[in-house]
């Protein structure tokens, strides 16, 4: 598990075992397979965490947010799309995704649905 330290103290926790460089973006791999992608010149700070730490983080998140650090699925991807371009708040998006704000922030991000420095609103 990796914490990507973000521009604007944002971050995001990538499952991954391995680390790429790709055209000014940094790549993450888990067992051989593309598990997320930030642009370089947005990330401050790399971080390995220890797993039994991250685990439990997850167990508690999952709590409020049953599908935290899960992949997306075409189907979330999809309501997200469709909620963000109708205009639902923040809460409205964190309840029906089940996800948290990061989360959802970072993958509006990778759509070019929400600029880099833009907040969820």
């Amino acid at each position: 598990m990796m914490r990507v330290m973000l521009e604007e103290a944002d971050y995001c926790d990538v499952a991954a075992d391995v680390m790429t460089f790709d055209e000014g973006a940094v790549v993450f791999w888990r067992d051989g397979e593309e598990v997320g992608r930030q642009r370089q010149a947005r990330i401050l700070s790399l971080e390995v965490l220890d797993e039994r730490s991250t685990k439990k983080r997850i167990q508690r998140a999952r709590k409020n947010h049953p599908k935290a650090w899960l992949q997306w699925s075409a189907e979330d991807e999809q309501t997200l799309i469709t909620m963000f371009n109708q205009g639902s708040s923040k809460d409205q998006l964190v309840e029906a995704l089940g996800r948290q704000e990061g989360g959802i922030a970072s993958r509006l991000r990778m759509l070019g649905l929400l600029e880099e420095d833009q907040k969820l609103t």
